[in-house]
């Protein structure tokens, strides 16, 4: 087998380790769907994603991959892949302290470049970039997931230029900032007069997306609570001072 084909099928087991890894999988409703009870999912499901198109892979390469890998399974009739250990529904998990916010990194971002910059750090789990649903563009912002706490204490921390220009946030501290600024909206509907049956309740279901940069709330006539389309920005003035460092290159 020439070298490239044996790199794309490294490339291949990776891909596969990562949709089958707890981090992806707690947040990933379509294989849980796709899972039956022992945590298996049919090989021709994954077929379907594009990232594994992109590598050209075939049930037999997925499942000598499968094979060779320390953290996956392949059932008896060879049809399917699980993880070896599957994580319990109810378990405790420390994600969101071992998670950071980003934004303000570039328009030619993606999962994989991303991952490059933050992995200097140490193991990174999992890089989300949340997309709008209908038009499926990235909304500006993401977050990436670390295997250890203190990991994502040492980014937060960082003044290492080589982020990129990234900024970085503490999860637990954008959460915060996020109820906040929900509340600050709901006081602000309720006072311009709105009235309670227009306004969302501070832990209403619309909830407010707080993307990248400095934009804050625009001054109209009559301010509303933003739509799950619409972005709230942080400006730099919101953020408080050591929450988020803004690296340059």
């Amino acid at each position: 087998m020439a070298a490239g084909g044996k790199s794309q099928r490294k490339r291949l087991q990776r891909q596969l380790e990562f949709y089958l890894s707890e981090s992806n999988l707690r947040q990933d409703k379509f294989l849980q769907q796709a899972m039956d009870e022992q945590g298996f999912v049919p090989v021709h499901v994954l077929l379907s994603f594009n990232k594994l198109k992109m590598l050209k892979a075939t049930e037999r390469m997925i499942l000598d991959e499968a094979e060779k890998s320390s953290a996956i399974r392949v059932d008896r009739p060879r049809s399917c892949i699980a993880a070896k250990v599957v994580p319990a529904g109810d378990q405790s998990d420390d994600a969101d302290a071992r998670t950071i916010y980003i934004d303000s990194f570039s328009a030619t971002d993606d999962h994989d470049s991303l991952r490059r910059v933050f992995a200097k750090f140490g193991k990174v789990n999992l890089v989300s970039l949340p997309r709008f649903p209908q038009s499926k563009k990235f909304k500006g912002f993401g977050f990436v997931e670390f295997s250890d706490q203190h990991i994502a204490d040492a980014v937060v921390s960082s003044s290492n230029a080589n982020l990129n220009g990234v900024r970085v946030m503490s999860k637990t501290r954008w959460l915060e900032m996020k109820e906040q600024l929900k509340r600050q909206l709901y006081r602000t509907d309720v006072a311009a007069g709105t009235g309670s049956d227009k306004a969302d309740a501070p832990d209403g279901s619309k909830s407010c997306e707080l993307g990248n940069s400095a934009v804050t709330i625009t001054k109209t006539k009559k301010r509303r609570t933003p739509t799950a389309r619409e972005h709230v920005h942080f400006g730099d003035d919101n953020i408080n001072e050591g929450a988020t460092k803004k690296h340059k290159v």
